[in-house]
């Protein structure tokens, strides 16, 4: 285990001795210092010490309060299409994580074709450039920048920022926060003792809440009670995953779900929750015979496409998530079983969801 997997694994712990305390001690104190600084911030960003930006539309923020998957990139994609199917012209801003050119406004897709590389842009805007057909997708640090490339090239009436509601820099008409109803709040611990980006009073800001992962078997109406509780006033709405089929990467055939029932699998995958990625093989029917999982953003290399291939003599296919295969090099795995798992986000109340997206960022 590298030391990052051992910190990641650390953040999560809930219940410990006091051995394990006085071990984190310095951690927790680090979070306190945390808290506080976002604390301030928060509030020199509302008293206007610390300015925020308009850009000439409408401007919806998609996030969560925790690191780790909560389905930020499934969400926005979901949001993105439902938009445009309204008439509306969508732009996703991307912050661009780990991508080498991302310091200046990169547009990664243009709507019609992928113009950027996972190593310039990040495995996550690659993940939305190839699953948004018409939408362009643009790449940077500086979210105000991207956001006014996408009103003057491509005349956007909404800019949907991914995994942007801590970036308080750019104004937003909404903010639509996602709560993993599996694992809601970890340890309740700021970073770095917990998984906690702001405090919990931060999700006051928001004006729709989505608690994903739902059919993951979490009591929602607890949850639900203590959201209502941080903020009354905002939209509440449920969702799951959905897996759509997959498809073999070699031929780019898709495979329904059902079809892959009883396939003995590797699960590959480097993401926030790759627990949550390998249970929904599980349901699928799938048995899952090795587990390849690295860090999340991890960048693959040499010796981890050997451990790969050799892992694919012995099992049917080797799953990976969409994340993934935007930053894996197929042809340098050479392997004639990779296949990748396209899951689909599922909001309930669907329509009143959108209703609600639009009328709370002013688009109607």
């Amino acid at each position: 285990m590298n030391i990052r997997a051992a910190v990641e694994k650390l953040i999560h712990v809930k219940n410990f001795g006091i051995g394990v305390g006085v071990l984190l001690l310095p951690l927790t104190l680090c979070s306190y210092i945390y808290s506080a600084v976002m604390r301030m911030r928060a509030w020199l960003y509302k008293a206007c010490v610390f300015e925020s930006f308009a850009i000439p539309c409408r401007v919806i923020a998609v996030g969560n309060i925790t690191v780790g998957g909560t389905g930020k990139t499934p969400t926005v994609c979901l949001l993105a299409s439902s938009l445009q199917e309204k008439g509306f012209r969508v732009c996703v801003v991307n912050r661009g994580y780990r991508g080498a050119a991302t310091a200046v406004p990169m547009v990664v897709s243009d709507g019609a074709q992928v113009l950027a590389s996972t190593a310039d842009a990040g495995d996550e805007a690659l993940m939305l450039a190839a699953k948004l057909s018409g939408i362009p997708v643009i790449a940077c640090r500086d979210r105000v920048a991207a956001g006014s490339l996408a009103c003057e090239r491509f005349g956007a009436d909404i800019v949907l920022l991914d995994d942007g509601f801590q970036h308080m820099r750019l104004k937003r008409d909404l903010d639509v926060v996602l709560v993993n109803a599996a694992d809601p709040f970890g340890n309740g611990c700021l970073l770095p003792r917990g998984i906690l980006r702001e405090p919990l009073a931060a999700i006051e800001r928001a004006g729709i809440i989505v608690l994903t992962k739902t059919d993951a078997g979490a009591d929602a109406a607890e949850l639900l009670e203590q959201i209502k509780k941080l903020n009354p006033s905002a939209s509440v709405f449920s969702a799951s995953f959905k897996v759509a089929g997959f498809r073999n990467i070699g031929t780019g055939k898709i495979v329904p779900a059902e079809h892959m029932a009883g396939a003995h699998t590797a699960a590959l995958c480097s993401i926030g929750d790759p627990l949550s990625f390998i249970n929904m093989l599980t349901h699928a029917g799938m048995h899952v015979s090795d587990r390849l999982v690295y860090p999340d953003h991890y960048g693959y290399g040499f010796g981890d496409y050997a451990v790969i291939r050799d892992v694919s003599v012995r099992v049917d296919a080797v799953v990976t998530t969409e994340k993934d295969i935007a930053k894996l090099d197929a042809g340098m795995l050479h392997i004639s079983n990779l296949i990748v798992m396209e899951i689909e986000q599922v909001i309930e109340p669907a329509r009143q969801f959108i209703d609600d997206v639009i009328n709370l960022s002013g688009l109607r």
